[in-house]
């Protein structure tokens, strides 16, 4: 390795039913399909004409793969983040708007003082969190707890816009 790693690239996830999880995934999070392989993979982007994934999706071969699960504990990959490009709490809450619905699970809602998060489950129970950042000056003063976990926001969410 040369230098520092840049960021997250994508996530690959295989899935057990992709035409599904596509229509999930363009519904509740309005990704769009930027291109697709000989196996079958789909790759998906925020924005149709970046050439970047931010999601791979990949027919998974055996019905009775492992899945997770609910309730805690287990070991492995607990949620995965989409940060929103955003600084107005009124875009979380349309996306708050879609997952409700489209019929999305919904697990739990959080403010972390660092940012205000939703968390919900795709089709084969996998968590993803997607989040916005609030401003720096809302948590320069706890930052021996700046990750602190501060309550739900579901009625901040629910709240009628502007």
């Amino acid at each position: 390795m040369t230098g520092p790693i840049a960021r997250t690239s994508h996530l690959t996830l295989r899935v057990t039913d992709l035409a599904r999880s596509r229509g999930f995934y363009e519904k509740a999070l309005n990704l769009h399909v930027i291109g697709d392989d000989p196996a079958g993979r789909l790759y998906l982007a925020a924005d149709p004409e970046d050439v970047a994934p931010l999601l791979v999706l990949e027919q998974a071969d055996a019905d009775a793969a492992p899945r997770p699960v609910d309730p805690e504990p287990y070991i492995g990959m607990e949620h995965w983040a989409f940060e929103l490009d955003s600084n107005d709490f009124t875009a979380l809450q349309a996306v708050y708007r879609r997952l409700n619905e489209i019929g999305a699970e919904i697990h739990h809602t959080v403010d972390h003082r660092v940012t205000e998060s939703i968390y919900f489950l795709d089709p084969d129970r996998n968590m993803i969190e997607i989040y916005l950042n609030a401003p720096r000056e809302r948590f320069a003063g706890h930052m021996d707890h700046p990750y602190d976990s501060l309550g739900d926001i579901d009625a901040k969410l629910a709240a009628k816009l502007g």
